[in-house]
């Protein structure tokens, strides 16, 4: 069973890809005519990341385990868990999460479209991985 700190931040992803959907298609064009929706998939990229972040952190305190030093290791140790899939896609979502951090200056306008048209269903995946995993009754 997941606690509900997990399920709350699983609901603000669905939320958070809610809102990156209602934007439809983006173009390259587009976002780099407007930083207002620009900035706001940036954010709403990074909050879901962290989402995932936090609830890799959370799983390993659930079972009992010390916290991961960082967010890939975080990553990594839910794979081993068998609470995720080995699927690439977590790996760069740490990666993508760590460029916008650290290089906010500037992001690459065809990362995010690239982001938001093709790869928001690999946070779903994440969802689906995590519930499935927290459906075993071995989170409480």
């Amino acid at each position: 069973m997941l606690n509900g700190v997990i399920v709350n931040k699983l609901q603000s992803m669905d939320q958070t890809l809610d809102e990156l959907r209602s934007l439809g298609t983006v173009s390259v064009a587009q976002l780099e005519n407007d930083w207002l929706i620009q900035r706001a998939i940036e954010r709403n990229l990074q909050v879901l990341v962290e989402i995932v972040i936090d609830v890799c952190q959370r799983i390993l305190v659930l079972e009992n385990q010390t916290p991961a030093s960082t967010s890939a290791d975080a990553i990594e140790r839910c794979v081993q868990l068998g609470a995720l899939s080995g699927h690439d896609s977590y790996r760069k979502m740490e990666q993508f999460r760590n460029f916008i951090v650290h290089r906010y200056e500037k992001v690459d306008t065809g990362i995010l479209v690239g982001m938001v048209n093709k790869r928001l269903a690999d946070f779903e995946r994440f969802r689906d991985e995590i519930l499935d995993y927290g459906n075993q009754d071995r989170l409480e």
